[in-house]
């Protein structure tokens, strides 16, 4: 059974402790010199993928060798992926060496990031309770799962482009009069957490997509075989409104929503929904959050520095432009047509509450703040927990012992050799004389 697309190589791991650090849910810790992630936790946001300079942390995406099932092989992209060919590469040569290396079509997200656009700005348009927050990152949509699952009902309840563009070309695929059984549809992947999204999808019993490949794997590929490549007679759609989904306030830049915001960066989006939590944000009217800084160009698959392919994709966007000129933009209407509402709900995965039972867990509770007001509180890590508290906390539920911690063995072993010593000044009775 599918579980995450980040996992762990122990035969690599140092037990550095970087990695506990910059994990989101403290989904990590160390024990015995190794990390070892909680699965309940993780939300495959490639946090720790990032910072592990030893490579033990790594995401876990299909094989392009997948594709060899399918006659018919189409590929999505992502509009980050061009925005790693930072050397002036044409959109139209990127698509050409995609059919060189293996694919028999391929189909741009940007597309149907527009549509998605669309039908956000129309299910903002009746009353909602506010503010609505964006549903297109599945870090973000696992993140609330997990550790703010009061907020649930504030998600926006459509499929993100990657999905709404695979079913648009099963069913083009369909109309023409092909087995879709046929047809695999791949998803090149900026991060990690797309994987899990198409293995083990929110709001949907299945994704139409068949697979997705590392969008660092992809770029060397089309790199190797772009040279003298280019495109014979395929007609693109320019997509640049699409295209800005890249990044941050892409989503919403050329939208009509009203009294919204964009947040970037998993603990920037961590502090917006605390303040959704407590109220304070009521009069915001939608929230576009993206786990990675600078929206997918940050992404942990990704190549290029995001800074430099952040200046790439607005160079893009002014070609689409001037390609598109005057001209409105043609959308299909069976994009427009496909269904793009969740069909099922997406269900509260609240793994940081301390027990079922109400009684049990404020008891709990009272122990963790009383072992914590014991501790030094620096947050050093050398316990193999990324805080004091969430140390205070593994003790409690029995997956620590308090010595676990230097300073607390420290004043342990300063107690017993006191007791020691204590007790060598005492006589026995029967050598009294």
């Amino acid at each position: 059974m599918y579980s995450h697309s980040v996992t762990l190589d122990s035969s690599k791991c140092r037990g550095c402790t970087d990695c506990i650090k910059r994990c989101p849910t403290e989904a990590i810790r160390v024990r015995d010199s190794k990390a070892k992630i909680i699965n309940d936790r993780c939300i495959d946001c490639g946090n720790c993928i990032a910072v592990c300079n030893n490579g033990a942390k790594k995401a876990v995406m299909d094989s392009i060798g997948m594709i060899k099932a399918y006659p018919y092989r189409i590929a999505l992209t992502a509009p980050s992926f061009y925005a790693q060919f930072s050397k002036g590469e044409s959109i139209e040569n990127i698509i050409a060496a995609l059919y060189t290396i293996g694919f028999t079509d391929v189909f741009e997200v940007s597309q149907a990031a527009q549509i998605i656009t669309k039908h956000t700005q129309e299910y903002m348009k009746s009353d909602r309770e506010y503010p609505v927050i964006s549903s297109a990152c599945p870090v973000i949509m696992r993140l609330i799962q997990r550790r703010f699952p009061a907020l649930i009902h504030h998600v926006l309840p459509i499929m993100s482009p990657m999905e709404l563009a695979a079913r648009y070309v099963k069913e083009t695929y369909a109309r023409a009069g092909i087995d879709v059984s046929q047809v695999g549809v791949f998803f090149i992947s900026p991060c990690p957490a797309k994987a899990t999204d198409i293995h083990k999808p929110k709001g949907f019993e299945k994704s139409y997509v068949d697979g997705a490949f590392s969008m660092q794997e992809i770029y060397l590929k089309v790199i190797h075989t772009m040279e003298g490549t280019y495109l014979k007679e395929k007609k693109r759609v320019p997509s640049p409104d699409g295209i800005l989904w890249a990044t941050r306030n892409g989503g919403v830049s050329n939208n009509e929503i009203d009294n919204h915001i964009a947040v970037d960066g998993i603990e920037r989006v961590i502090d917006i929904l605390e303040k959704v939590e407590d109220g304070t944000l009521s009069k915001i009217h939608y929230i576009e959050a993206l786990a990675c800084t600078g929206g997918c160009l940050g992404g942990a698959l990704t190549i290029e520095n995001p800074f430099v392919s952040r200046h790439t994709l607005k160079k893009l966007v002014e070609k689409e432009r001037k390609l598109l000129g005057d001209k409105a933009i043609q959308e299909d209407t069976l994009l427009e047509e496909i269904p793009y509402l969740y069909n099922i709900s997406v269900d509260p995965k609240p793994v940081f509450s301390l027990d079922e039972d109400l009684e049990t867990a404020i008891e709990m509770m009272e122990h963790i703040e009383s072992l914590y007001k014991q501790l030094p509180q620096i947050d050093c890590g050398s316990c193999g927990a990324p805080t004091c508290r969430c140390f205070a906390e593994d003790v409690v539920k029995g997956c620590a012992n308090v010595e676990d911690c230097i300073f607390m063995l420290r004043k342990r072993i300063k107690e017993l050799s006191e007791s020691m010593f204590e007790l060598t000044k005492k006589i026995l009775p029967t050598t009294k004389g």
